[in-house]
């Protein structure tokens, strides 16, 4: 085939990014960074002295304490130049229960590097973005929507150590 006639051919012919393994290969990947740090700002809307400029990828798996704790392995997850944690995840299908998995994956990267003897003031903020092929919120027809702690009626921010990107 000619470079002009593959120009035209849609990437989805090739490959579904959608799938697991392929989204893994394709922004998990060391030999991709640029690209992950280039897709983690367009998500994030993170530009100028806010931008990601590096980043280094982590180990996925969190066990348990305990021999019947929960395993978990995750997409992917980068820390940033400024230590920030960001999880990537992806969900073809809905189970039901993504708020609820969200929160806890998001616990577990938050907790992680707090050890013994160090101060609550170590713990950095920590981003979780979902890509979901489905609705998740009725209230909304939004594709992107953005989460943070916030006070109900005055709506100020009390911290940003949590992110959740949907």
């Amino acid at each position: 085939m000619s470079e002009n006639v593959l120009r035209r051919i849609p990437l989805e012919k090739f490959v579904d990014l959608k799938v697991d393994y392929a989204f893994k290969q394709l922004f998990g990947n060391k030999k991709n960074k640029d690209l992950t740090i280039f897709f983690l700002n367009a998500i994030l809307n993170r530009t100028g002295h806010r931008a990601i400029k590096e980043v280094s990828f982590m180990s996925q798996e969190f066990s348990g304490e305990h021999r019947d704790d929960k395993q978990s392995r995750l997409d992917i997850l980068v820390k940033t130049q400024e230590n920030i944690a960001i999880n990537i995840e992806i969900q073809l299908s809905n189970q039901h229960d993504m708020i609820k998995r969200t929160l806890y994956y998001w616990s577990k990267i938050y907790t992680s590097e707090l050890k013994k003897g160090f101060g609550y003031h170590k713990l950095r903020p920590t981003i979780t973005i979902n890509i979901c092929n489905f609705s998740l919120f009725e209230q909304t027809d939004a594709y992107h929507t953005t989460f943070h702690l916030n006070e109900d009626d005055r709506k100020f921010r009390i911290d940003d150590v949590l992110e959740i990107t949907l």
